[in-house]
């Protein structure tokens, strides 16, 4: 269409008037998907990363106290949103920009290294929680709280008392990842696809961690048919090596490279588009059991076999657990209940 010079002299202009027919405070904002990231280091940007490959978010938003750092790393991840679906991608310290979250990933604290005290780690933690979780959840009161946050058993309990959220909106990763690690090993002494292996860790990470080897199978082989001393120490194969992998994993990690993050936010991300999209899967999941129904009588958080869709936790799986491994389980949910105590106080 040819503007006459004499109408571009005569209207107010610049170039996106002249080169658009609508601008964008016209356009209605229709519906879109925000998720709001707490804590940008080095685990709060793998899951923003791994959460936009995925074009699980029309926007995100990273939340940090270093507010310099959150901008810098959401105006880095811009330049290429192009190829990301274009999503809005904002760093700040306000936590008002978390209004309407979806989901709200907790990522901020100090993670457990080879170096540090992990009861000290526990209570600056909980410190920083004390402040920063009322503030999300005054913004985002319909989101899913997901914590990432180490030790993640005991935080998801504090973000729990400290959100007023329903339990089920309050989830941690739990033993996700564990159990991502032990399909891996897994996968690799038998030289196939980790997609072929089933494999559950249970219960927290780390010691305490309970592998279900009554359950290992391979595409609906139950491994224990095979060989019915899997995992026990009469093992002649020394499966049971891969479970102490799994638990040295992340110190391992830290002592080459200083951290770990990528594992952490593939998983993360995928517990988000469970959300999202409401696809129902079933992974090993940090939920609230009141009650434990596994041979403690104490409310607790800990990982277990858990359905996950738009409302967060929807379902628990019941799983006939041989003796040992109920036994190690009553165990593990001992140990989180007694470092659970210590935290009562803190929260009140």
């Amino acid at each position: 269409m040819a503007v006459s010079k004499k109408k571009l002299s005569d209207t107010p202009w610049n170039t996106a008037t002249f080169l658009l027919t609508k601008h964008s405070e016209d356009f209605v904002d229709g519906h879109r998907v925000k998720i709001a990231i707490v804590g940008s280091g080095y685990s709060g940007v793998a899951v923003g990363i791994a959460i936009l490959f995925k074009r699980l978010a029309s926007e995100l938003v990273l939340i940090d106290l270093n507010e310099e750092l959150a901008k810098a790393e959401a105006e880095d991840i811009s330049h290429a949103a192009a190829f990301l679906g274009n999503p809005k991608i904002i760093g700040t310290k306000d936590y008002s920009l978390a209004r309407d979250a979806t989901v709200c990933v907790i990522t901020v604290g100090d993670k457990v290294t080879n170096r540090q005290d992990s009861s000290e780690t526990l209570k600056e933690n909980l410190n920083i929680f004390k402040d920063m979780i009322p503030n999300v959840c005054k913004y985002a009161p319909n989101s899913v709280l997901l914590i990432i946050t180490a030790p993640v058993n005991i935080l998801s309990y504090a973000a729990m008392k400290l959100s007023g959220f329903p339990p089920h909106r309050v989830v941690g990763l739990g033993t996700f990842l564990d159990s991502c690690r032990f399909q891996y090993y897994i996968a690799q002494k038998l030289g196939i696809s980790a997609k072929a292996v089933q494999a559950n860790i249970i219960c927290e990470d780390g010691p305490m961690s309970v592998p279900i080897w009554s359950a290992v199978t391979v595409m609906g082989i139950k491994l224990r048919d095979i060989n019915k001393d899997m995992g026990t120490k009469a093992d002649p194969e020394s499966w049971g090596e891969l479970h102490t992998k799994v638990i040295d994993c992340d110190s391992d990690l830290i002592a080459r490279k200083g951290y770990s993050c990528w594992g952490t936010g593939i998983c993360a991300a995928e517990v988000v588009d469970a959300i999202v999209r409401n696809t129902c899967i079933c992974i090993t999941l940090s939920t609230y059991l009141k009650g434990c129904r596994h041979g403690l009588e104490k409310d607790v958080y800990m990982s277990l076999p858990c359905i996950i869709g738009r409302n967060g936790i929807q379902t628990l799986l019941r799983h006939p657990y041989t003796p040992e491994e109920q036994e190690q389980t009553e165990a593990s949910c001992r140990a989180i209940y007694e470092t659970q105590k210590s935290t009562l106080n803190v929260l009140e």
